[in-house]
């Protein structure tokens, strides 16, 4: 877990997504009362959360996740994305950042987030996009399914949500990463033990990814990128 900390802390593209979520949030004017990260690991996202919402609370079933969170002053529930101990439309806003692609039935999941919202109530979401991007960086991270814009859409919108803001993330820097997993594809790999594609760049290069990734944060307030690796969706529930 002290390496994903690391990761979180540093890696540029948790750092840049970190700054797609505050632009986002921002653009929307989101003001919350209550604001819970499902899946919120280390905490950091609690961090850009509260600049966003009056109270903010971390959810994970991770046990050494939660304490990495209780450690950083945040409030924090050990608990299942798809059974929160939560009563019915008692939170403001949701984030849950690369959460739903480990659910086994992420409509179940999605109509758990539902319940607990309020209504006008904002759901923030980030999935890994394309199946074609499948590799074994996805059987590392036990990743059950990438997505396509559309079909996230589709499932929001089934489940109660009104989607506000639909977008494609990391346009930039989508060919080097494809071109990565392509050939990473091409080198034998251990069946019982995949391997993540993160990888700590030097610092010059991990500051440029960085770069590229804040930069997508700002033109994400006034546009929509066809595509990219990843998907960010914000949806208020009806």
């Amino acid at each position: 877990m002290q390496e994903e900390e690391r990761l979180e802390a540093e890696y540029w593209w948790f750092v840049g997504r970190r700054s797609i979520i505050d632009r986002l949030l921002r653009r929307f004017r989101v003001n919350a009362g209550l604001a819970i990260d499902v899946g919120c690991g280390s905490g950091r996202n609690l961090e850009v959360l509260a600049r966003h919402a009056r109270s903010v609370a971390g959810v994970d079933c991770s046990a050494s996740a939660a304490r990495l969170t209780a450690a950083r002053g945040f409030a924090v529930i050990q608990a299942d994305g798809n059974l929160l101990p939560l009563a019915d439309g008692s939170i403001d806003l949701v984030t849950a950042l690369d959460v739903l692609e480990h659910m086994e039935d992420d409509i179940r999941t999605l109509r758990e987030f539902h319940r607990v919202l309020r209504p006008g109530g904002r759901l923030l979401l980030a999935v890994p996009a394309y199946r074609f991007l499948w590799s074994e960086h996805d059987e590392a991270l036990r990743h059950r399914r990438r997505y396509l814009a559309s079909e996230l859409h589709i499932k929001l919108t089934n489940t109660g949500f009104d989607v506000e803001k639909r977008s494609y993330a990391v346009f930039f820097a989508f060919f080097p990463i494809v071109f990565y997993r392509l050939a990473r594809g091409l080198v034998p790999k251990d069946p019982m033990a995949p391997k993540a594609s993160y990888v700590m760049l030097p610092k010059p290069l991990n500051r440029f990814f960085q770069g590229l990734l804040e930069l997508e944060a700002q033109l994400m307030r006034v546009i929509n990128f066809p595509f990219g690796t990843s998907i960010i969706m914000l949806a208020r529930r009806v």
